[in-house]
């Protein structure tokens, strides 16, 4: 307390105390470093203080480049100029003792003692001398060199603490500016990879697209669940032939009802994890604020509310497959944490201290241009590469085909055997109507057609003129009747189509809570279905 005492007294000059000066210039340099830009103006500011506070004619700070040598990073003068040719202008013989040995080099007059020897104390005629080491932890970054060649005695051994004080503040700017440097070379030699990856995957990307796609007879594994049999879904079932096996992430893309679940069940289902469970979860159904709850899980208190602990998705899929649905509208923050449960292979519970290990292939899906998304910067494209290990594109419905018709049928045998009945006929003209559509909501927009068409045609036959007045352009034309459940579904259809199939945004579109949508929709959203399939 008597030490504290004394510092306060000095600093308001109780005594007329000349330490004061110094312990106010300290004090006022830590406030112009504070705003001080950047390594050269901070250390340029730093050297011009000490020249000023100590009375010395010059100032150098040095900075260590090898064992042997280093380099003068600031040269100023008692009139706060640059010093030209530094390096010819200091003694190597004192620098090099205190970057050495880590230990201060004083003297009160060089040309006497120890230092009077020395060829460049000699050839510099320098009288006062007083150099400390830049030092972080135990390494020495380098040092801070005051000297006078006209005046012996300008420093004093008190003086040693005080510069030492300097030299701590400019060790740590230079420090933090070598983290900062090597961060950014980091940062340069990860852009560097991923731009190597991403080309290497859109070349692959490119290549798997032009190859020819196989029979299905001629694939390895049974995709009964994929219907179809277009060139375009036949290159994708090749690819998900390739990759069944393996325990890498998988990125499904393609437009809202392409069927992305459905081949992320196929390959759950036909992979190496088939006996593990499949949970499935659709990032843009669930609440920012709970989504890393539901994905890590939580222990009891928690939050308000969590009165047990509750496992997260990522344990609940452990040994199987976790879906992720509409990825790319994940919060930042959860997407930083889901990069480490990659990376680490743990997981860390809301509210808890322990990490625990989870053994999950991830499947994720968007129907957003994933590039796009990451480029806006609302995707980490750090994620972004660890998911894509292998994308797969899914085609719409409108570059299909026959799919189109063979689709129908199955749809509607589907909800004719959940009704005890034998599947009603598709005739050539609905069959000609049903391609000629375009099909803006995909496989998902066709069952929901086909069970409109038969619930209206009940017992008679199934003909063009029932279907929903879409037209054949895709949905431009309004519907030609305006009851309140066509002209919802128009507007729906619409919606769709201007939120490139997302449904978090379609829903904005309309006004509607997104829920709302699912409903209208005839779907469930994740909290009421669980990892029910969807169609």
């Amino acid at each position: 307390m008597a030490r504290f005492a004394d510092f306060l007294a000095r600093l308001r000059g109780e005594g007329r105390d000349p330490e004061r000066a110094r312990l106010l210039a300290i004090l006022g340099l830590n406030r112009q470093l504070a705003k001080a830009e950047g390594k050269k103006q901070l250390l340029t500011m730093l050297v011009d203080e000490a020249v000023q506070l100590f009375g010395a004619e010059r100032g150098f700070l040095l900075v260590a480049r090898d064992a042997d040598g280093c380099a003068v990073e600031v040269a100023r003068s008692l009139d706060r100029e640059p010093i030209a040719h530094p390096e010819r202008k200091l003694s190597s013989t004192v620098w090099r003792q205190a970057l050495v040995a880590g230990q201060p080099v004083f003297s009160e007059d060089a040309q006497e003692g120890p230092l009077g020897g020395a060829q460049s104390i000699a050839d510099l005629k320098l009288r006062s001398v007083l150099c400390v080491p830049l030092r972080v932890g135990d390494r020495v970054l380098g040092g801070l060199y005051l000297d006078h060649r006209f005046q012996a005695r300008a420093f004093a051994e008190t003086d040693l603490p005080w510069l030492q004080a300097f030299a701590d503040q400019a060790a740590i700017v230079v420090h933090l500016h070598e983290l900062l440097a090597q961060n950014r070379a980091w940062q340069e030699q990860l852009a560097a990879q991923n731009e190597r990856l991403q080309r290497t995957v859109a070349a692959q990307a490119h290549e798997l697209v032009a190859l020819q796609p196989q029979p299905r007879q001629q694939l390895r594994h049974d995709f009964t669940a994929i219907r179809g049999e277009s060139p375009a879904l036949l290159r994708a079932l090749h690819l998900l032939d390739r990759i069944v096996d393996a325990e890498f992430p998988v990125l499904l893309t393609g437009e809202s009802g392409t069927g992305k679940e459905v081949v992320a069940r196929a390959l759950h289902a036909q992979g190496p994890r088939r006996h593990g469970p499949f949970v499935a979860i659709n990032v843009a159904a669930i609440q920012p604020g709970l989504l890393e709850s539901e994905l890590f899980g939580h222990v009891r208190g928690a939050f308000t509310g969590a009165d047990r602990d509750r496992p997260g998705l990522l344990q609940q899929a452990a040994g199987g497959v976790l879906f992720l649905d509409e990825v790319t509208e994940m919060d930042l923050e959860v997407q930083a944490k889901l990069l480490r449960v990659l990376e680490d292979k743990r997981v860390r519970a809301v509210g808890s201290d322990r990490e625990r290990p989870v053994d999950v292939r991830i499947v994720a899906a968007t129907n957003r241009e994933p590039m796009a998304v990451v480029d806006a910067g609302r995707f980490r494209r750090d994620l972004y590469f660890r998911l894509a290990v292998v994308t797969v594109p899914l085609p719409p419905l409108r570059e299909r085909g026959a799919d189109v018709v063979l689709l129908a049928e199955h749809f509607l045998a589907d909800q004719a055997q959940q009704r005890g009945q034998a599947p009603p006929l598709v005739s050539a003209d609905l069959a000609a109507a049903l391609r000629a559509r375009p099909w803006p909501g995909n496989l998902r927009q066709l069952r929901n057609e086909m069970l409109r068409l038969q619930a209206l045609a009940g017992d008679g036959p199934l003909r063009p003129d029932l279907l929903s007045n879409d037209a054949t352009v895709a949905g431009t034309a309004q519907p030609a009747t305006f009851d309140l459940a066509t002209l919802e579904q128009w507007a729906i259809e619409r919606a769709l189509v201007a939120a490139g199939g997302n449904k978090a945004e379609a829903a904005r579109l309309l006004g509607i809570a997104r829920r709302t949508l699912y409903a209208r929709l005839g779907e469930r959203t994740d909290d009421e279905r669980g990892s029910a399939p969807r169609a």
